[in-house]
Order: structure tokens, then sequence, then C-alpha cells
């Protein structure tokens, strides 16, 4: 996009008399225009989130590389439990994986937060034929770190709130987050067939 600006000066000269009679004052003028193109370039300062994770045997160790990254806002790194899917839990176990985040804007630092999600919640909803529950999310608890830092400390899902870095992520900058998912103990034999959807949305503003 380009501006036009049209800027105009006016310099006023003043002589008085010079001492010879009869010689009026006179005054002189001058007058002038230019104009000026100013460049408006926005295409540097989109900001936008891309996500990526790893629950496999090799997530302690996994990196994100450059075909990792998926679109993150408003998307989210989903992670499906249950019968059929890759992680299937029982009373007890637990799963451990990595997930990032990468702001994929050239120029802005962004301000994050994170927010673990339960998109269909089915509540209490058992199967009418076997009794078992359907939905196990709420069944789940999270540990969640950033390099040494802990952010939630085997939370209870239904006690999870959203959380927001302080410090900006630069543009271009990576977060990777090590994720452990347990499922509680104390659930019995109702919730074995039970599954859920695990988003982790990821939201940032420009501060």
């Amino acid at each position: 996009m380009k501006t036009r600006m049209t800027g105009q000066m006016r310099l006023v000269l003043s002589l008085g008399a010079l001492g010879m009679a009869g010689l009026t004052v006179t005054a002189a003028a001058l007058s002038d225009s230019a104009t000026v193109l100013v460049q408006m370039d926005s295409s540097q300062n989109r900001f936008d989130l891309d996500v990526a994770g790893n629950y496999s045997s090799e997530a302690s160790t996994w990196e994100p590389t450059a075909d990792s990254w998926q679109q993150g806002n408003p998307d989210a790194y989903r992670l499906l439990i249950g019968p059929g899917q890759t992680n299937v839990m029982s009373p007890g176990s637990s799963i451990s994986g990595r997930i990032a985040v990468r702001n994929n804007s050239p120029r802005l630092a962004g301000l994050i937060e994170l927010s673990i999600l339960d998109p269909q919640a089915r509540g209490d909803v058992t199967d009418p034929q076997t009794g078992n529950f359907q939905e196990l999310f709420e069944q789940l608890i999270f540990t969640v770190k950033d390099g040494d830092t802990v952010i939630f400390d085997h939370v209870p899902a239904t006690q999870l709130s959203p959380f927001a870095w302080n410090a900006a992520l630069p543009a271009g900058g990576i977060r990777v987050l090590d994720v452990r998912i347990e499922m509680s103990p104390d659930a019995d034999n109702r919730w074995q067939m039970a599954s859920t959807d695990v988003q982790f949305n990821f939201s940032g503003v420009t501060p």
C-alpha cells in the first residue's frame, strides 16, 4: 500500500527602508511543493502459530523438524486415546510424549497461552449394551514441563485451567513441552473401553 503525502512550505522575506528617501518596503515570497511516497508493507507483520508432537517410543528425545509442523491456530494438536488408536490406557497406566509450538511470524513476538481440552465431552454416557463409560478425559491426570519449569504437576483433567507464559515467544521461536498423561488408578474396569480426543490448544497475541 502506498500513501501519498504532499507538503508545502512558504518563506517570507521583508526588506525595510535602506535609508534612501522614497524607497518603499518590499516583500519576496518563495513557494514550492514536493510529493513524498511512503511504502507500507504489512506482509512481515502477520502472526501465526504452528504445532507438532510425538507420542512414539522415541518421544523423549524428539525434536520438531521442518516437516513436523502443522497449522496451530485456530487448529490444535490432537491426541486420540482409546480402542483402535495407537494410545490405549487402562487404570494406573500412563503415556509420555512431547508437544511443540512455534511462532511462525516473520517479525512479531507473541504471548502464548496453552489450554488442554476435551472438545466433545460426553460426561457419564455409557454403552447401552455393556454399561461401560464412553468418555475417558475426566479420568486423566496431566503433568506438563517446559524444560525445567513444571506447568502442570499431576493435575486432574477436571482441574485444568489455561496457562499463559509471561515471556513473549520471539518470531521464529519454539517451545517444546514434555507431557505425561496418567489414567487414575482409582478408575475401575468400566472405563476400559472409554476413549477421548485430547486437544492441546495454543493461542497468542502480540504484546
